[in-house]
Formats: structure tokens, C-alpha cells, sequence
């Protein structure tokens, strides 16, 4: 059963994801959480604090859903990766990818949410790094600068995402995808 913490978290995210975090409506958030102000203020001090705790825990669960296969698998691991990367179905291009929104919008002009997506941005960059060292450890790549590549992918995927949300065309990110693959199958 989802808490109330659990709703606010949610809808918070949904707002800002949907609108921006300045664009986002506390009334709205608690309408949809169906919760009164009071609730919210038993766990977070303020709209901010409760989207940097909404933002930092539902983009950190979807990362770990993403790549926690890489502590389980012992082959496979650039299959998985372009499995995962070719599935537009976890995608929501409508709105392109919540760690660059809020990137976008935030990080030049608060500190907390700056300081947050760097962590949240990093921390997707190391689990891709480690899909590539996993990859080069087991003889599926060879030995090349997984931190650049890593880099290199990161980028390129959030690029693919802007470029869909932009035209409004899932094509967009599929062949962006494709041509990242094909560069990182050079690495074999």
C-alpha cells in the first residue's frame, strides 16, 4: 500500500517532470496525492525539499531497476545494454528525460538541485561504465577507456532524447540508438 509520503513523492515527481520545478503547482501536487498541506509538512519543510527528495528517489529506483542486472549476469552484458537502449516503450518522449529537465531548468540557478543531478548524473554514468567494464572484463569489448565511453554513451543517450522530444518523432532517438551501437560494436 503506498503511504502518504509515498503519494506526495510520487505526485511531486509527476508535477515536475510534467511542468518543471517552477512550473510546478503545490496545490496541484497535493491534489493529486490527495493529501492536505499539513501532511505534506510532517515530512518534507517545503515544496523544494520535497522534489530534490522526489526527484533524487525515483530517478535513483528507475536507475537501479536499469542496470542492476550488471551485478547478476555473468555474459551478456552489451546485449542487455542494447536491449534495454532500443526499448522506446520506458521512454516518455513526450516530456524527454527528467535528469535533463531538471538540469536544464535548475542546476545554473539553485545549488541543491545542481549539486543533486551532478550526483544523479554521475551515478548513471558509473553504472553505464560499469556495464563496459563488466564487458571488457569477460572479453565481450575490448580493453578501451571505459570512463570516455561511458561518457561518450551518456551523453549521446540524453542527446537522443532531446532530439525526440524536440521533433515529437521516436525515430529520432531509434536511430541515434543505432548509430551508438554500432560504435560502441567497434569496440569489439
Amino acid at each position: 500500500m503506498e503511504t502518504t509520503r509515498d503519494k506526495l513523492i510520487n505526485a511531486t515527481f509527476d508535477e515536475v517532470f510534467s511542468h518543471g520545478y517552477q512550473g510546478a503547482s503545490l496545490c496541484d501536487i497535493l491534489a493529486k496525492a490527495g493529501v492536505h498541506k499539513g501532511s505534506m509538512y510532517h515530512f518534507f519543510a517545503n515544496k523544494k525539499e520535497m522534489a530534490l527528495a522526489a526527484i533524487e528517489e525515483v530517478i535513483l529506483k528507475k536507475n537501479l531497476e536499469k542496470y542492476s542486472y550488471v551485478e547478476t549476469y555473468t555474459s551478456g552484458f552489451l546485449e542487455e545494454f542494447y536491449t534495454r537502449l532500443r526499448d522506446t516503450s520506458v521512454r516518455d518522449f513526450q516530456r524527454g528525460c527528467p535528469i535533463a529537465n531538471v538540469v536544464q531548468e535548475m542546476s545554473n540557478i539553485d545549488e541543491d538541485f545542481n549539486t543533486l543531478m551532478k550526483s544523479i548524473y554521475g551515478a548513471f554514468r558509473t553504472n553505464v561504465k560499469a556495464i563496459f567494464d563488466k564487458a571488457v572484463t569477460v572479453g565481450e569489448m575490448k580493453p578501451c577507456d571505459t570512463t570516455k565511453l561511458a561518457l561518450f554513451t551518456t551523453s549521446t543517450i540524453e542527446g537522443a532524447i532531446l532530439s525526440a522530444k524536440a521533433t515529437q518523432n521516436v525515430q529520432d532517438y531509434v536511430d541515434v540508438i543505432e548509430e551508438l551501437i554500432e560504435h560502441i560494436e567497434g569496440k569489439r
